[in-house]
């Protein structure tokens, strides 16, 4: 892709580099092009004011709030998920890397219908469990999503503790972990 120059540059050279330089090769005039670049520079430290400094550095301070409230859509989000079918009274421990550095902002947790609050879930992170925060979550035919804020790095892991209390069916449920680069 060629890159093309802005119409203004280009007419400013053609009032202020004269033949000669404008015949030699492409970097002749390269005086002017630096004085272009001063001027354009000139003319923008004018318009930032002092007032418009502070102003500047405000907006800065708001979109970084913003960013930490999650409001702000990140560069890149990542998701770790845990799905397992369980045999009839089968409990499993489940393990998966943290993939990027950042904050988890949400877990959701799926029960399918028929669980009946027979099938428990906890989630941890390296040696801490955060949902819930003891003992385990069981519901039936629901998929709740629980906003959270925790600090996760690259390489660490999660956990997740799957139990099917039913002596009947095999059930299979799963948890989805949202994280936001930071």
């Amino acid at each position: 892709m060629a890159y093309e120059l802005p119409e203004e540059y280009l007419e400013y050279l053609k009032q202020n580099v004269n033949w000669l330089e404008a015949f030699g090769d492409k970097f002749s005039g390269i005086d002017e092009r630096i004085d272009y670049a001063v001027q354009q520079l000139s003319s923008i430290q004018q318009i930032l004011t002092p007032e418009a400094l502070v102003t500047i550095q405000k907006l800065a301070s708001l979109l970084e709030e913003l960013k930490e409230s999650g409001f702000v859509m990140p560069e890149r989000t990542e998701q770790i998920s845990f799905r397992q079918a369980l045999a009839p009274l089968q409990g499993i421990r489940l393990q998966e890397v943290v993939p990027i550095n950042g904050v988890v902002t949400s877990i959701s947790l799926h029960f399918p219908l028929g669980c009946a609050a027979l099938v428990d879930i906890a989630i941890g992170y390296q040696t801490r469990q955060i949902l819930p925060i003891e003992g385990f979550v069981a519901l039936d035919n629901a998929t709740p999503v629980y906003p959270i804020r925790e600090r996760v790095k690259k390489d660490e892991l999660f956990w997740c503790v799957m139990n099917n209390a039913d002596a009947l069916n095999p059930h299979t449920p799963a948890v989805a972990i949202t994280i936001s680069e930071d």
